[in-house]
């Protein structure tokens, strides 16, 4: 009887342990920020629906080529995440279109981790 209740009392302090870090203030795992999305980022630096989409209201996904007009080549994009270890743009699968991992108005994937576990935070 002992060690049930040990189990189920270092059950509760563990679930306790995950709600209070995952809504601690900074994190990023906190509720908030799992619903902003990368259009988000974009329209809190002023960049407009049509800035990205072309076209008002929007109807087409937004391509790579679209990024790449704002984000440069892929090879500045992979300068810019340099100091991520692996670097993600810089991958033994070349230069994998934008749209594979991230997304503009749903969650982005981290391709990566179909093989691997890098624990990238695709934004």
């Amino acid at each position: 009887m002992k060690k049930g209740f040990q189990f189920i009392s270092f059950c509760i302090v563990l679930i306790s342990a995950i709600l209070v870090f995952s809504a601690w203030p900074g994190s990023k795992s906190g509720a908030a920020e799992q619903k902003k999305f990368l259009a988000d980022r974009h329209q809190a630096k002023k960049i407009e629906c049509a800035g990205c989409h072309k076209e008002s209201p929007p109807k087409a996904a937004v391509t790579g080529a679209m990024c790449m007009k704002c984000h440069g080549t892929y090879a500045k994009v992979a300068k810019q995440t340099d100091k991520v270890t692996p670097n993600p743009h810089a991958s033994h699968m070349g230069e994998l279109a934008c749209e594979e991992c991230h997304h503009g108005h749903k969650p982005s994937v981290d391709r990566c981790a179909e093989c691997h576990e890098f624990g990238f935070k695709v934004p």
